[in-house]
This record gives C-alpha cells, structure tokens and sequence, in this order.
C-alpha cells in the first residue's frame, strides 16, 4: 500500500470518527443501582439527568450517605455503559482503527 493511499483512508477514518463522536452526543444509556436511582448518560459518558425513586429516600431517609453511595453507584454504572456503547460505536464502524480511535476520545 502506498502512502498516499494510507494516508487518503486515515483521513476517511478520522471522518468517520468525527461522525461517531458527534452520533454518540445525542445516544443515551441509563445506569441504576439496586433500581431506586437511575442516571441517564450520554454516548460520552456526560451526565444528562438523575432519578431517585420515592422508595430511595424512604430506605435511606435517615442514612444520607447509603443514598449518596447508591448515586454514586448509578453514576459509575451509568459512565461504563457509556464507554462501552463508545467502543462497540467505533469498532462497529470502523473495525481496529475504531478501537484504537476510541481509546483517544
């Protein structure tokens, strides 16, 4: 393969990966915990919004804390749904160069 050639597909690849990125803005996951919080993420991983069920405050009315590590926990959750979705993005439509693509956004 010829430089001119590869360097004509990294700029199709970079193309693509722009339009993944911008794909993956408007892409929603949910993460939750014990199902009493849900967090709502973007393809990026950008929080969006949070719920928290009655049933939450209920159990954790008088233990702030357990509620704050439950969110946390729907958070995390939340953010790895959005990396992963990221990957399968990236690889799906551009194979390895998407992996590595993926790892540098």
């Amino acid at each position: 393969m010829n430089l001119q050639k590869l360097l004509k597909e990294a700029q199709k690849a970079q193309k693509k990966a722009a339009e993944i990125q911008e794909k993956l803005e408007g892409m929603v996951v949910t993460g939750s915990a014990q199902g009493l919080i849900e967090v709502d993420a973007n393809g990026h991983g950008r929080i969006l919004r949070v719920r928290v069920k009655p049933e939450a405050l209920k159990a954790f009315g008088e233990d702030p804390e357990g509620l704050e590590d439950l969110l946390l926990v729907a958070i995390q959750d939340a953010q790895k749904k959005a990396h992963e979705l990221s990957e399968k993005e990236m690889a799906r439509e551009l194979g390895g160069v998407g992996q590595a693509l993926g790892k540098l956004f």
